[in-house]
């Protein structure tokens, strides 16, 4: 399974399957299983194991999340970022993830040309920069 979508402010999100059309199956953090103390919490788009399923109402529960590998946590410099609108551009390489500002860790304006912290991930199949947090 793939992780779709996590709110760190609910302390919630979803699972779906890396193929199929099986529905999505919702998961609370305190189900989720980091490889090592300090990790992350769920990433948009990382594969997980979904050893167990609760069949529910009005999504089925997932009884366990474990994370399969250890993000990698990159180094960026901010290509944009529209202040008024709350999203922009990180660039590592020739690699270009989205940036929202629900993402930042921590509260700060992402100025271009400054380097931040992210874990990749991805949403809708599109890279993006999650657990943000400023350099420096």
């Amino acid at each position: 399974m793939r992780i779709d979508l996590y709110s760190v402010d609910q302390g919630y999100g979803f699972c779906l399957p890396l193929q199929g059309d099986s529905p999505r199956v919702f998961f609370r953090v305190e189900d989720f299983t980091r490889l090592k103390a300090g990790g992350p919490l769920p990433i948009s788009g990382e594969e997980v194991e979904v050893p167990e399923v609760i069949e529910g109402s009005p999504s089925p529960r997932a009884r366990t999340v474990l994370r399969v590998t250890e993000p990698l946590l990159l180094r960026g410099r901010v290509r944009s970022f529209d202040s008024n609108k709350g999203w922009g551009f990180v660039e590592v390489g020739s690699e270009v993830y989205f940036l929202h500002r629900s993402d930042l860790q921590e509260p700060f304006l992402p100025v271009i040309g400054t380097t931040i912290s992210f874990y990749a991930g991805s949403r809708r199949q599109r890279p993006r920069a999650c657990y943000v947090h400023r350099d420096g």
